[in-house]
């Protein structure tokens, strides 16, 4: 008596959101209902701060789907590691919503190739050109260890802070430092500057390797 209760109670709650559910995409064993759909607007939005609309949306999960399921195929070491690292960061386990799991699976899968970029290919000169784009970049100068800020100077032409911006970048350190009129100085960077310019250079980042990771996700399409 008790397995059928509880067997009428599963049947009844499937039927319940599948009757919220209408199927938007379905095509060689990818189906995609609006759930599936409202919660990727919903993770873009909360990722990202843009709002995306159903076509492109659409257009996002068939390709996510069919990357992580190539990957799932062929590169399973590959996808196990991304998981470990997702699962850490996002506070995620593999009960969760596949929807959260892929989502996040796809933007490591994305960092993957910005992180290659900026390893192998990012150069001093690319960075002078994202600098000149500003308007200015007015950051404080200090001869004793950012103790007491002598002046503010628009570093954004200035070659050798742009060199040492991206020696510290690429080391992960942050001992910033540029001379002006002879004298050494420490430019004192603050975290929510340091963010900004490091996402200045992270979105450059992104457009460059466009077309490549385009490439990549397109080539792991087949529905």
């Amino acid at each position: 008596m008790g397995h059928r209760k509880y067997l009428f109670i599963v049947i009844i709650t499937f039927l319940s959101v599948n009757s919220f559910s209408e199927v938007v995409y379905e095509k060689q064993n990818l189906v995609i209902t609006t759930i599936d759909l409202n919660k990727y607007i919903y993770l873009y939005q909360k990722n990202y701060g843009i709002e995306i609309d159903d076509n492109n949306a659409l257009k996002d999960l068939v390709l996510i789907n069919n990357v992580i399921n190539h990957l799932d195929k062929n590169n399973k070491e590959f996808l196990n590691k991304i998981d470990e690292v997702i699962f850490a960061q996002n506070n995620l386990n593999s009960l969760d919503d596949m929807n959260d799991i892929n989502f996040y699976r796809f933007i490591k899968i994305r960092d993957e190739f910005i992180i290659n970029y900026f390893k192998n290919n990012l150069v001093n000169k690319e960075v002078e050109i994202i600098f000149k784009k500003l308007e200015s970049l007015n950051l404080p100068l200090s001869a004793n260890d950012c103790l007491i800020i002598e002046k503010i100077v628009d570093l954004k032409n200035n070659i050798e802070f742009i060199d040492n911006f991206l020696f510290n970048l690429k080391n992960n350190s942050r001992k910033f430092e540029v001379t002006i009129d002879k004298n050494k100085y420490k430019v004192c960077i603050d975290e929510n500057n340091f963010r900004i310019i490091e996402n200045l250079i992270i979105n450059y980042i992104r457009t460059q390797t466009d077309i490549d990771f385009r490439n990549f996700v397109y080539d792991k399409t087949k529905n």
